[in-house]
């Protein structure tokens, strides 16, 4: 499963914004160049125009973003200097929470002009000790290293936006050592100006890396597609770029979009969720591990692609959900055009957009919580998988039943296209892209009934759409699947240290040997697990002083679920 995360917004002018620049000096690898570690970058960030009095906000970094760890609480070094010469910091810590904690940092005196902030930030080969998150950690394999900036870059607390100029220093890298950002290859500098949270969501690829094209011009920015990957693939990273490359084509004619901007794709390997991935700011980072199969995750490079041309809803700066609330949209529109499109453009099999229709339909249909009210997602999220996985499964659904109404209604000559290109043009011509604005337009489409399905599906109703929702070539059916069950209360996985508690009687974990008081001492891989009825979960778990493995088939209740099947009758080509 893709990360929830679509952390784009809208571009602010560059024109007159201050330039914010950021040097990055890897450490020289460790181990074989194509195989070792590299164990640490030198930041240097240079911020512009400031004027900050004695004590007030300066700088900030988050503790935890979006259940990542940062390199807050383990950066060395840290130094920083303007125009009257050094400055001494002060940090004070947030509280820790789930999505969003910060360390701040105060100076005792005024700062004014351009402060210069150096530090060095340590690159981790381990898993996210918080469990499910997406890949922003820095984190190094195969002799390469990768990160988001807001899990690494200390910046300013401020609410200017910047221009921003990357720099790289790979002097010590070794030879044919690279640096990527989503500005393109080598030292490059954004064509718009970021807000703070903008500049957090930029990410970096640098040293041992692979690269397509491989021949992408340095030092300027690249317009459309460019890929990098560290580390060892189980697939050609070639070819299946290759395929990405082409399937953004398609993207740009579907979406009526001009393709003036990059589109970036980052892959890297996990040791949790493998598969899944988050789009920054116009790029992908996907993951894999040596188990990753490249059919699924064709999928979800579509999946990503279209949060870089549909985006999310508008919401409130501060809204502290992140958007959460808001997710159904962004995630539920990307994962049904993650096999739609492809199908018509005739990059995947029939077979192979029923195989993942399915995997949604069965994670959902089986979800005992799929009742849960949207409104109450936020605070769920990063504690139970079957609350993560609702906003992508049930927003999916209530689209293909939105475009199967709207095709009824117009007795063909309209789609749920025309709905999703109504909002992109209200971006474009800088009106609001949110939910007044869908409630508008559904409204307009379909009457209040359109309103009505709006409230119930976002209120926890079941979505059923109909037999003939995906087209003449498929119809829905009905079969016996199991839900899934954890066997124990999820929270438990989130936590600094995870014990179990609430263990199930009866369950598949109690009856493999799982006890309450058990200590899961490696974090745990769930989102991509539901919907693969087969697939079991192993937990390493510390017991009276021993580590033992304890796996399991997590499913519960059978339960008669609904899926797509193809019609004897359907002609070979269905798009």
């Amino acid at each position: 499963m893709a990360a929830l995360l679509a952390l784009s917004a809208a571009p602010v002018a560059l024109a007159a914004s201050p330039q914010l620049a950021v040097t990055l000096k890897p450490a020289p690898v460790t181990g074989a160049a194509g195989e070792g570690i590299v164990p640490f970058v030198d930041v240097t960030v240079e911020i512009p125009s400031l004027a900050v009095a004695a004590g007030a906000p300066l700088l900030r970094l988050p503790l935890v973003t979006n259940n990542v760890q940062s390199v807050a609480e383990t950066l060395t070094d840290l130094t920083a200097s303007d125009s009257d010469g050094p400055v001494t910091l002060t940090a004070k810590d947030d509280a820790d929470t789930p999505t969003r904690a910060y360390r701040h940092w105060t100076a005792a005196r005024p700062v004014q002009g351009t402060l210069t902030v150096r530090y060095r930030a340590p690159i981790t080969t381990q898993a996210n000790p918080r469990g499910a998150a997406p890949p922003l950690e820095l984190r190094t394999d195969g002799g390469g290293f990768s990160g988001a900036a807001g899990t690494f870059l200390i910046l300013p607390e401020s609410q200017t936006a910047y221009g921003l100029t990357v720099r790289w220093d790979l002097s010590a890298a070794g030879p044919g050592a690279a640096g990527v950002s989503n500005f393109g290859v080598g030292d490059a500098a954004s064509t718009e100006a970021l807000d703070v949270e903008q500049l957090g969501a930029t990410y970096f690829m640098g040293g041992a890396i692979h690269r397509y094209p491989e021949a992408a011009p340095t030092g300027t920015l690249i317009k459309g597609f460019f890929s990098a990957w560290q580390g060892t693939p189980p697939f050609d990273g070639k070819a299946l770029m290759q395929w990405t490359e082409g399937l953004y084509h398609h993207y740009l004619v579907y979406f009526k979009d001009p393709g003036a901007r990059p589109y970036a794709v980052f892959l890297r390997p996990n040791l949790v969720n493998a598969g899944g991935g988050v789009e920054l700011n116009g790029a992908f980072i996907g993951t894999f591990d040596q188990k990753t199969d490249v059919k699924d995750f064709k999928f979800t490079l579509a999946h990503e692609m279209v949060h870089t041309f549909v985006q999310s809803l508008d919401t409130a700066a501060e809204d502290a959900s992140q958007g959460l609330d808001s997710s159904w949209f962004s995630e539920g529109i990307a994962v049904y055009y993650q096999n739609r499109l492809p199908l018509r453009a005739g990059m995947v099999t029939p077979e192979e957009f029923l195989a993942d229709l399915n995997s949604t339909a069965a994670r959902y249909y089986t979800n005992a919580l799929n009742g849960t009210p949207n409104r109450d997602i936020p605070a769920r999220f990063w504690a139970d998988t079957r609350i993560r996985v609702l906003p992508y499964d049930r927003g999916a659904l209530y689209f293909a039943l939105v475009d199967e109404e709207v095709r009824k209604a117009s007795h063909g000559k309209r789609s749920l296209d025309d709905l999703i290109l109504a909002m992109l043009d209200r971006r474009r011509h800088g009106r609001p892209m949110d939910h007044a604005a869908w409630v508008e337009i559904i409204t307009r489409e379909l009457g209040p009934r359109g309103k009505v399905e709006l409230d119930a599906m976002l209120d926890g109703a079941l979505v059923l759409p109909g037999e003939d929702a995906f087209g003449p070539c498929f119809t829905r059916t009905t079969t016996p699947l199991r839900r899934y069950q954890l066997g124990f209360e999820p929270e438990v996985l989130i936590q600094p240290k995870r014990v179990v508690r609430g263990l199930v009687p009866g369950s598949a974990a109690a009856a493999a040997g799982l006890r309450d008081g058990d200590e899961i001492v490696r974090p745990v891989p769930q989102d991509m697990i539901q919907g693969d009825q087969h697939a079991t979960l192993t937990l390493q778990v510390r017991r009276d002083g021993q580590v033992l493995p304890i796996t399991y088939l997590p499913r519960g209740e059978t339960v008669q679920a609904y899926q797509w099947v193809r019609r004897p009758e359907a002609p070979a080509k269905c798009g």
